[in-house]
């Protein structure tokens, strides 16, 4: 999945790891989630699998998953190993051997090319525009459209849409075929330290209403916490979303046919007010009082926005549903709430994130490595990887259920019903405008050193960044 990154923050990509993992092995870390919650959960939906259609009528067989440790190796593996407790109770006859795969966007992409590709396999939101010309996945549409544990009618629209691709057209569309169903939906929320907000005399976010930029960077400001050698020990926010602040701002990063960089006066002015938001946030800037409330790459000595919010060097952060699961262990007491965004598109405020499952077309079992994707994507399955903290259930039935959000709520955060309301609205993000991702990693990715270089000798206005970005973002497209 691919983000805004200052090129001082660039990604540091792990070394290639592999754990395997026949299902049923223990891990060290606990995922929260009892024999006795299992139980509850599956419990309501035992008709629903007692019936003929949703049996495995396949030979007893052990199919090969996939799945990547985007937020660390155990916590990955035991949220996915709660669901496949449900799935080994429910169809006996199929074996799973886990595979949880580091730097997997790109070691997986060299396997697709090849013959080294599992049964079932994990499709990132931000993979499907590479992927699926590949022709490596099987079209899911008819399996869907005979079961009756898979409604994508009633999951969230953004949700599954992602996953189809129009062959036609190279894209994804509403109109395209299937090629993975959603594991998650992931929107990006506020946390927020509330010993920091008591110890600056300000009051807490509101739980509902999307913060206006200006008074969240007033905000932001007052957060910070100084020694008593003049040494910033804390700065009032990190994650900022670019795509929100250019989003709430009423731009965007490409024409409306994705084209070209943007030629409407409206857009282009939209897009400008969202980097300069961004770069106030970073360095001083002439004419303004509150700047500089996310930390310098020198001052975060690499660690990234959640590593800085866990050890309580950042007041607010502004994250993805699945850092619930590892937050919940923190030592303070910490909420959430949305993210602050411009008034023109406020419920644009950021990006949402998401990971699907695919199965391979040459797969020898494919009733049973459907069977799986089709438990992951139905609503036991939903429910067994929610009741992690890691995401939120595809189905916003599930996810407003009273019972439900009273169980999250009381797990931390408080104000759980945030990631519903965010969830609706926040789109997907930039790794979908384009197969060819040239445009933003050279053009707005790089350029943007200069526009948060902290020497002012060495920084460009943000009307010089985008007129250099303008020209890079059309020659990259008409690649």
């Amino acid at each position: 999945m691919s983000l805004f990154v200052v090129a001082a923050f660039a990604l540091l990509l792990p070394s290639c790891k592999i754990i395997n993992s026949q299902f049923g092995v223990q891990n060290n870390e606990d995922d929260g989630v009892t024999a006795d919650d299992i139980t509850q959960i599956m419990t309501k939906y035992d008709d629903i699998f007692a019936l003929p259609a949703n049996k495995y009528n396949g030979v007893p067989c052990t199919i090969s998953m996939v799945h990547w440790d985007g937020d660390g190796q155990a916590v990955e593996m035991n949220v996915i190993n709660t669901m496949l407790k449900g799935f080994k109770i429910r169809y006996p006859n199929i074996n799973v051997s886990l595979t949880i795969l580091s730097d997997y966007e790109r070691s997986y992409s060299t396997r697709l090319t090849g013959s080294d590709v599992a049964d079932v396999f994990l499709m990132p939101d931000g993979d499907v525009m590479p992927w699926a010309p590949l022709q490596v996945c099987e079209d899911l549409d008819p399996y869907i459209e005979n079961s009756e544990l898979v409604l994508t009618d009633e999951m969230y629209e953004s949700a599954v849409v992602r996953y189809k691709y129009d062959f036609s057209l190279g894209r994804c569309a509403h109109s395209g075929t299937t090629i993975a169903l959603p594991k998650d939906i992931g929107p990006m929320v506020m946390y927020y330290n509330k010993a920091a907000f008591r110890k600056a005399g300000i009051n807490y976010p509101s739980n509902t209403e999307i913060m206006n930029i200006e008074d969240a960077f007033e905000m932001w400001s007052k957060l910070k916490q100084v020694n008593n050698k003049g040494q910033i020990t804390m700065y009032g926010v990190g994650g900022l979303s670019t795509e929100g602040l250019v989003w709430s701002s009423g731009g965007d990063f490409l024409n409306e046919n994705r084209t070209s960089f943007p030629t409407d006066p409206e857009t282009i002015a939209g897009l400008k007010a969202g980097f300069s938001y961004m770069q106030r946030s970073y360095v001083n800037v002439e004419g303004y009082e509150f700047c500089q409330v996310q930390p310098p790459a020198s001052w975060s000595a690499g660690s990234d926005a959640s590593k800085l919010f866990s050890n309580q060097m950042l007041a607010c952060f502004i994250g993805l549903k699945s850092k619930v699961a590892q937050f919940r262990k923190l030592n303070f007491d910490w909420d959430v709430c949305p993210v602050p965004a411009n008034s023109v598109s406020p419920e644009k405020n950021a990006w949402s994130g998401s990971v699907g499952y695919s199965m391979f077309k040459g797969s020898q079992y494919k009733e049973a490595a459907w069977k799986l994707i089709e438990y992951i994507a139905s609503k036991e399955g939903q429910e067994l990887l929610s009741a992690t903290g890691f995401q939120i259930p595809v189905y916003p039935e599930l996810a407003e259920q009273p019972d439900y959000i009273e169980r999250e709520s009381n797990n931390m955060p408080a104000n759980f019903a945030c990631f519903l309301a965010a969830a609706e609205f926040q789109p997907i993000g930039l790794w979908s405008y384009h197969r060819n991702q040239l445009w933003k990693q050279e053009g707005y990715d790089l350029k943007a050193e200069k526009l948060f270089a902290d020497n002012p000798d060495e920084r460009i206005t943000v009307d010089q960044y985008l007129e250099e970005v303008r020209t890079i973002v059309n020659q990259k497209l008409s690649l």
